[in-house]
């Protein structure tokens, strides 16, 4: 099914000398992991395992279960240059839950929503961060959400360091305008450190702002994003993080052209 899906929707995502796909081979997944090792660990400060310095991979239990989107630089023997991991939960093994449900109980979420795909490990190459890599994982995500008729798109917006307070602004910001429903609000569990949103100062203007939002968070926010009202601090990725949705029925019934427009700009 999902080798047909591929030749249907990969024949126009090429942005010049890049190409995105799903990987097909355990190499490839490997070249995946390898990148979220540099990006997330590496450079981001995360706390790197004694596993980890031996394989020079991030990898964990969803990997096996899991899609992984790649952008490949045709230029330079294909090398994987950019990442995203999307698990279905109908892949999930029996009492397997979501990677996220180990910071957010997103039991409210389960309940609406029979098609669920979350997305993590979004990572690109600090040689490919001028728009192009993001834009092709972020259509090629969308697509790939459109095709399989996933009813929610789901994961975490993560925010570097865990120093929440230099994150105040857009948390506030989001808080007061992308805040999710009660009925479908992500909470945190009882395993992590996390803290309330609502206690911050009141938003900055949205001008204000803009320049503080991470380009993948931009494009979520535009095909109508929404957050939880608390904020995870995660020393393991050195990261402040919030719980984000999207409903996949609400975002298409909008103007198609809308949802294009949320790509970032190559």
């Amino acid at each position: 099914m999902f080798e047909k899906l591929t030749r249907l929707i990969a024949g126009d995502m090429v942005a010049g000398h890049y190409a995105v796909r799903l990987a097909n081979s355990d190499a490839e997944i490997a070249a995946a992991q390898k990148l979220r090792y540099e990006v997330l660990f590496q450079e981001s400060g995360g706390r790197v395992t004694r596993e980890m310095l031996n394989t020079e991979r991030e990898e964990d239990e969803w990997d096996n279960v899991a899609y992984h989107v790649i952008v490949i630089d045709t230029e330079k023997q294909d090398q994987v240059v950019g990442t995203v991991r999307l698990v279905s939960n109908t892949n999930l093994k029996e009492g397997q839950r979501f990677y996220t449900e180990h910071a957010f109980n997103i039991d409210r979420l389960r309940a609406r929503y029979d098609s669920i795909l979350e997305l993590s490990r979004a990572c690109v190459s600090p040689d490919g961060r001028g728009g192009a890599i993001l834009m092709l994982m972020w259509k090629f995500t969308i697509q790939f959400i459109e095709h399989n008729n996933y009813q929610l798109l789901f994961g975490c917006a993560s925010f570097k360091g865990i120093d929440y307070q230099a994150h105040t602004d857009i948390l506030s910001y989001l808080y007061h305008n992308n805040l999710a429903t009660a009925q479908l609000m992500p909470v945190p569990t009882g395993d992590v450190d996390s803290v309330a949103i609502a206690d911050f100062k009141q938003p900055p203007t949205a001008g204000e702002k803009h320049g503080k939002v991470p380009t993948l968070l931009r494009g979520y926010l535009k095909i109508g994003a929404r957050i939880s009202e608390h904020a995870i601090i995660d020393p393991v990725f050195n990261t402040t993080f919030v719980a984000i949705y999207v409903d996949a029925q609400e975002m298409f019934q909008s103007d198609h052209a809308l949802v294009t427009k949320a790509l970032p700009e190559a």
